[in-house]
């Protein structure tokens, strides 16, 4: 039988040493170092790929490519020797290349930061201008090339092969690896990429009508560029620069593009490709940024979402077990029927409110919805004060209830409730903690102010420290030593999803007021 990965690995090495070829072969001496010069040398890019895939199992292929490509454009064709050791001299400088490339910038590192884009540029420059050195010195004096400057040799080498680099190697690790595949094609096939790519076309169309220092049109290129990096990021800035660079390789072949001016195209095309590439990585280090914070806030909705089913159950669960201590009491006393079911119900209540705050909180923390009904003020606030007259007596808390004056309020009950008997608790909590034979008071009022309703919970404890205060209703901020920090989180999440706001007034003491709009009843004008 055939192993299919075997039949896959054979299909793409003969792949890519045919595209290695026949860019080669496009780009060759002829047409980087002396009669034309397009903008770039793609045969590199993809040797550089090959070594930062292969490693040193790349030497072989590469020095068989080399001398292949060498053989069919050579650099001097009357000799070949020399033409061979000019073919060879590149791969050296891609292994060392690639060499620090792996352990430097791994995987995608070169550019998935700024700094990783200005290291990986710096690498690959210094690389061709090592590598355009050489190649100017040994042809220097010889055949065509010794008729050019050396530093124009130099620099038509360089940029080639620097352009080459940067833009093949991202593109060919985005198509031939599988985890960055689906990825990258899911961002370019689309209609925008068409537009950006016949924008591209249609201002080289015109740019290379006159020289690069005449033509305006050429600055006009960052447009596209931008647009591709600003909307697709990376994958988009790639694949502008690879459409850029192949309109002008094509337009340079043409007769009128300039020949002598193309060195000027092909800094431009460089330095807009490099502007782009800076812009894309932009974009995407944002996107993950803006991932990373949904998945933290997502993780912190459910911590949330954990503290507030344990705070707001706490109480329904321990009169739970209140009252059925107090029913097993009264079976062992043998006491009236009519005592015990009352202590039933009342459990039956307990667990109904138990049930009820997990669904309103789970409703409001995975939607954000309130079950809005028409509410009493006077009949909110006295209920939520009645259920802690017994803990307050326990601590020894005077809890004082002002008048109250009959109005009403849109809201969810359940919610509004949890906000209440949030304060509350953590208003006795926190005069539980004063030493005794001092006054421990809670002052509860409300009242209508124009078109709002307001409450307030004020008590005579130790207050709120002025480094806690402006920072008092973020997450995980407690004034308790075991508190979680989410009580009052939540709590204004919960009043401002009304259409309210949930303060801490100043003073000495903790002072904490909700505000709400008010509901007129029927006939009524606020």
């Amino acid at each position: 039988m055939f192993d299919l990965r075997t039949v896959r690995a054979a299909w793409l090495g003969g792949a890519f040493c045919l595209a290695y070829i026949a860019l080669d072969v496009v780009s060759g001496p002829e047409a980087r170092y002396q009669t034309i010069s397009p903008v770039w040398h793609p045969a590199a890019g993809l040797a550089l790929y090959l070594v930062l895939s292969a490693g040193a199992r790349a030497v072989l292929p590469l020095v068989a490519l080399a001398l292949l490509a060498a053989t069919i454009t050579p650099a001097l064709p009357a000799q070949p020797g020399l033409s061979w050791l000019t073919g060879l001299l590149p791969v050296p400088i891609y292994l060392a290349l690639g060499a620090a490339m792996r352990k430097y910038l791994p995987g995608s590192a070169c550019y998935a930061s700024h700094n990783g884009l200005l290291l990986w540029s710096v690498l690959v420059t210094l690389g061709s201008l090592a590598g355009a050195v050489v190649y100017a010195s040994m042809l220097h004096g010889v055949d065509v090339v010794g008729t050019r400057p050396w530093l124009d040799v130099v620099t038509r080498y360089a940029i080639a092969e620097t352009a080459g680099m940067l833009v093949v190697v991202p593109v060919s690790q985005f198509l031939l690896d599988r985890e960055r595949r689906a990825d990258y094609l899911g961002r370019i096939l689309c209609r925008e990429t068409a537009a950006y790519i016949t924008l591209i076309a249609l201002v080289l169309a015109v740019a290379l009508q006159r020289p690069a220092p005449e033509s305006l049109a050429y600055y006009f290129l960052i447009m596209p560029l931008a647009w591709a990096a600003a909307r697709q990021g990376m994958a988009g800035a790639v694949t502008a620069a690879l459409v850029l660079e192949v309109g002008v390789t094509i337009a340079a072949l043409r007769p009128i593009a300039y020949p002598a001016q193309m060195p000027n195209v092909q800094m431009l095309v460089l330095t807009l490709t490099l502007s782009g590439f800076l812009i894309g990585i932009a974009v995407d280090v944002a996107r993950r940024a803006s991932h990373e914070l949904r998945h933290s806030l997502r993780l912190a909705t459910a911590g949330e979402m954990a503290g507030a089913v344990a705070h707001e159950l706490n109480q329904p669960l321990t009169a739970l077990s209140i009252y059925g201590s107090a029913c097993e009491r009264l079976m062992q006393r043998g006491d009236s029927d009519e005592l015990l079911q009352k202590t039933m119900r009342a459990m039956v209540a307990e667990s109904q409110r138990a049930s009820e705050v997990l669904k309103r909180l789970r409703e409001f923390f995975r939607t954000g919805t309130t079950a809005l009904e028409r509410l009493s003020l006077p009949a909110l606030v006295r209920g939520a004060v009645d259920s802690f007259a017994e803990q307050a007596g326990r601590e020894n808390v005077r809890l004082a209830l002002g008048d109250i004056p009959e109005a009403g309020l849109l809201g969810d009950r359940v919610q509004l409730e949890i906000v209440l008997r949030n304060l509350l608790s953590n208003a006795i909590q926190a005069l539980a903690q004063m030493p005794a034979g001092i006054e421990r008071r809670i002052a509860v009022d409300a009242g209508v102010d124009g078109a709002s309703v307001w409450i307030r919970i004020a008590d005579n404890g130790p207050g709120i420290a002025d480094k806690i205060r402006a920072r008092l209703f973020e997450p995980f901020i407690s004034l308790k030593s075991s508190g979680l920090g989410l009580g009052l989180a939540i709590s204004r999440s919960i009043v401002e999803t009304h259409g309210g706001t949930l303060s801490v007034e100043p003073g000495r003491h903790a002072i904490l007021k909700i505000t709400l709009p008010a509901q007129a009843a029927a006939g009524e004008r606020i």
